[in-house]
């Protein structure tokens, strides 16, 4: 090949590469602003700073992502017929003057923190969240039926927290899903109508799947809450009850309506010796306190 030749090739390389690279910064930027759009309007139901509480529909949200979502094989739509529960997705409109607190506990039912906590949320009359896993052994069962006796919300966080497990696929998420349910529903009578992703909504393992799972959880009515503020006490590795005070109580000072991450499985026992400091600082920070609902409206992560 000639010099000329060359020169000819690399020239068409290089405008060829021109244009892909021109095509694609159009389509990047046109689909960025039409989720920018989409995110910033009345539709969408993510907690911004201003924490607007307007009534807002879900169902654009469920056809926001299942547009985003692939149109492989969706069998899963049929798997699970239970798996349902009516929802208008209209919420509650907060009163911006009250400050609520919603204090929601995940990875129970443990003996003795669980209980512990159940106790101590008595002693103060106030109400609570447990997102819980799967576990069939009598003192488990008695505590599943005790949350709900005493009037606090029981929700489904996973049935193994194998997150390799559940993250693999839609159908694999369901799977999950369906036996926790079914579970809480024979022991305690009462269906579960909301959840929380383990991990939250977006995570290093669910990032695959997550628009696809998010829509057909929303498409079978189920709402998930994920959190404005952390106990940080996630890691099972020591963390003492004073940082987890702080954390939830400073969490809570530019907040009027806050959702609380904590946890209350094995190895979580400095969560249940900060609950009462945490309750006794955020009343006297005019807090009041709730169990979730899926007429509260939800906390999720940005996509």
């Amino acid at each position: 090949m000639s010099i000329k030749q060359w020169k000819q090739v690399i020239t068409i390389t290089v405008v060829a590469t021109i244009i892909i690279l021109f095509i694609l910064t159009i389509v990047f930027a046109i689909r960025s602003y039409h989720l920018k759009n989409f995110m910033e309007s009345d539709n969408v139901i993510i907690m911004s700073e201003d924490r607007d509480s307007r009534h807002q529909d879900l169902k654009e949200l469920v056809r926001y992502f299942e547009k985003a979502t692939p149109k492989g094989n969706l069998s899963y739509k049929q798997q699970y017929p239970a798996l349902y529960v009516e929802n208008t997705y209209r919420f509650i409109k907060s009163n911006d003057k009250e400050k609520v607190c919603y204090l929601t506990f995940d990875d129970g039912p443990d003996a003795e923190n669980t209980a512990k906590i159940l106790d101590i949320l008595q002693q103060f009359d106030i109400h609570a969240t447990f997102f819980v896993v799967y576990k069939d052994d009598e003192a488990s069962n008695l505590l599943y039926n005790r949350i709900v006796k005493e009037g606090h919300t029981i929700a489904v966080h996973t049935a193994s927290h194998d997150y390799d497990e559940i993250y693999s696929s839609v159908s694999a998420y369901l799977k999950d899903f369906s036996k926790i349910s079914s579970h809480i529903i024979e022991v305690t009578g009462i269906k579960p109508e909301i959840f929380r992703f383990p991990g939250g909504s977006v995570n290093a393992y669910n990032i695959k799947i997550h628009k696809e799972l998010t829509a057909e959880m929303l498409r079978r009515g189920y709402v998930y809450y994920d959190w404005t503020v952390s106990g940080g006490d996630a890691a099972k590795a020591y963390v003492s009850s004073s940082e987890i005070v702080e954390n939830v109580v400073s969490g809570c000072e530019e907040e009027s309506e806050s959702i609380v991450l904590l946890h209350d499985g094995a190895g979580h026992y400095t969560t249940a010796e900060a609950l009462p400091e945490i309750i006794r600082r955020l009343k006297n920070q005019g807090f009041s306190f709730a169990a979730l609902d899926n007429s509260v409206n939800p906390c999720f992560f940005g996509y």
